[in-house]
């Protein structure tokens, strides 16, 4: 064997090896991006709910202090007592 061939040889068993790595790194890559982005959408749906969470409880404010509002009045004009909060 001479020289030159065992050169060929290592060359190719080199590509193979990295070829083979290649191959599982790329395999690696794609399933971490592939939890990365179920991970991204689990915290946007959590964050979508706090958000609509949060408007509902504004929602739900608005209408408590405009009832109380209206409680006030009726207090106001049917027994003449004035309600300070």
């Amino acid at each position: 064997m001479n020289e030159k061939y065992l050169d060929e040889k290592l060359k190719e068993q080199a590509q193979i090896i990295i070829a083979a790595v290649e191959g599982v790194l790329d395999r690696r890559l794609e399933k971490t991006e592939e939890n990365l982005k179920k991970e991204i959408n689990n915290v946007q749906t959590l964050i979508d709910a706090y958000v609509k969470a949060q408007e509902d409880f504004k929602q739900e404010f608005v209408i408590i202090k405009e009832e109380i509002n209206r409680i006030k009045e009726i207090l106001k004009e049917k027994l003449g007592v004035e309600v300070r909060i």
